[in-house]
């Protein structure tokens, strides 16, 4: 493998020499205590998808906020077609390169053709031509198989795949010759990932250049030309696709081996700690469900199946109707507080929104709901508190400048990492993880299962939910099947099918 750049054409749009071929020269980026890029170089072809791979910190959001115009490099710099790419993310755009972010970026209660043609609805003498924009609109929405849509309906009212490829159109309709998708499956269920690559693939066939960041390795290798590697903000390979193995990636990605992507051990299995009984609230219906100390229990199911609506039911932060929740035989009452003076305690699906203050720090992320562990007469101790900021930074591998660093700087693995040392802070008796390993490289999801099942090896019953069934059936000794908020199969270890899971998830 060589980080030299390819000369082979590669299809039409490349021939033509002036479609969106983008050159990386030399491009370096630091911020205060971080050298995020260093001396990047690489060129994006026409007509191809470059995969850009690396673990949470290895510099692939730099590298995008630099293509974006976000971001200016330090030393170095991007040609687009020759020219140097502008400085602001408004003329980047003009000059033809528009992002796909992880977070969708639309105004759910605007319909689909205003968020679509956001700030450039065409008008004549200042008045707004609704019948060109629906036109312009649908024209966009069919290059991505949506124009079958209503484009006057509120963007709520679609899925989130179908938000996700609105988000596409609207690069489509800028008129992007470069598209750079960043974790664009992250938060789809697994059955909308078809569509998402077959879209892709079919943008590669029009001539447009696509830049596809997924922790995902085999979208990667499904859809990829080139394959691109970041590690401590440095490309340390560039290859066809044919040139790589998985093994190899992961190697290259995080400089040695992992063995063991989803860690399972047998432990010792003891009393039911969680019991659940007929429980009902919202998206969920009539659940009956138990779980052991040291015990890790998988929820599989497709999407709107109620995982995370159980979840929140157990936790008191969803309103149970009816139904029972026990811990250790012990009533929990329905509020988070009773929860978590019970022992439960609940890791949100959407840390960002849900599970972290993204201005505070990252020791006050840490010690939130802590307090007792460092705190006497209703004063808080500094120092006790400082020190287990370090401990756990320590404990669960956080890289982070300082304990004092705002949480929104860190990356995604990080950040769960932050939250899963406030877990096991808590000393829970229940854990409750909802798809904890969401838009996760693959050193760090392998850190976060050890973590996952040390909390079990403590003692804990452990709940689970991830969008991918497979991570679920690796680490999980028995699981439930969901459908339409119900509990349709529980199935042990030793029975695990993941076609059958998933046939039972769809038929029940």
């Amino acid at each position: 493998m060589s980080s030299e750049r390819s000369t082979t054409p590669v299809g039409p749009a490349d021939e033509a020499g002036t479609l969106g071929c983008v050159d990386i020269v030399g491009a370096s980026k630091s911020y205060p205590g971080v050298h995020a890029l260093q001396d990047v170089s690489l060129t994006l072809r026409p007509g191809t998808v470059t995969a850009l791979a690396g673990e949470n910190g290895a510099g692939k959001s730099t590298f995008i906020k630099l293509l974006s115009g976000a971001e200016l490099p330090d030393e170095g710099h991007i040609e687009l077609d020759g020219a140097r790419l502008p400085s602001t993310p408004g003329a980047v755009i003009d000059a033809g390169i528009s992002v796909i972010y992880q977070e969708l970026t639309d105004v759910p209660d605007m319909s689909v053709v205003d968020n679509l043609l956001l700030a450039r609805l065409p008008s004549r003498f200042g008045l707004v031509s609704r019948r060109t924009a629906g036109m312009e609109a649908v024209a966009a929405l069919q290059r991505v198989g949506l124009g079958h849509i209503d484009v006057d309906q509120p963007m709520r009212h679609l899925s989130m795949a179908q938000r996700q490829l609105v988000e596409v159109a609207r690069g489509l309709s800028r008129r992007a010759k470069v598209l750079v998708f960043d974790e664009p499956t992250s938060s789809l269920p697994e059955r909308d990932v078809r569509g998402l690559l077959d879209i892709v693939s079919d943008l590669r066939r029009q001539g447009v250049t696509i830049v596809y960041v997924s922790h995902h390795l085999d979208e990667l290798f499904e859809i990829a030309d080139r394959i691109a590697v970041l590690r401590d903000g440095r490309l340390v390979a560039d290859a066809p696709v044919g040139e790589w193995t998985e093994e190899r990636l992961v190697r290259t990605m995080l400089a040695k081996d992992l063995e063991h992507a989803y860690p399972w051990r047998e432990r010792a299995i003891g009393d039911v700690r969680l019991e659940v009984a007929g429980l009902n609230a919202p998206g969920v219906a009539n659940t009956t469900m138990h779980a052991r100390s040291g015990e890790i229990v998988g929820l599989v199911g497709l999407a709107g199946a109620g995982r995370t609506e159980l979840l929140k039911a157990i936790a008191g932060a969803a309103e149970r109707r009816s139904g029972d929740v026990k811990v250790d035989g012990r009533p929990v009452p329905g509020s988070p507080h009773a929860a978590a003076k019970a022992g439960v305690v609940y890791a949100p699906e959407d840390r960002k929104r849900e599970g972290l203050v993204l201005e505070s720090s990252v020791e006050d992320n840490i010690g939130y709901g802590l307090y007792k562990r460092f705190s006497r007469a209703g004063w808080i101790n500094g120092r006790r508190k400082a020190r287990f900021a370090d401990r756990s930074i320590d404990e669960f591998g956080v890289k982070t400048r300082d304990r004092r660093q705002p949480v929104r700087g860190l990356s995604g693995g990080n950040q769960q990492k932050v939250v899963l040392a406030r877990v096991a802070g808590a000393e829970p008796l229940v854990v409750l993880l909802d798809d904890p390993t969401r838009g996760v490289d693959v050193g760090a999801k392998a850190g976060i299962h050890e973590h996952v099942l040390s909390l079990a090896e403590g003692g804990a019953a452990v709940v689970i939910t991830s969008s991918d069934t497979d991570e679920v059936l690796a680490v999980a000794d028995r699981i439930y099947v969901l459908r339409a908020g119900r509990v349709v199969a529980e199935i042990a270890r030793a029975d695990f099918d993941r076609e059958r899971a998933l046939h039972l998830a769809a038929a029940g």
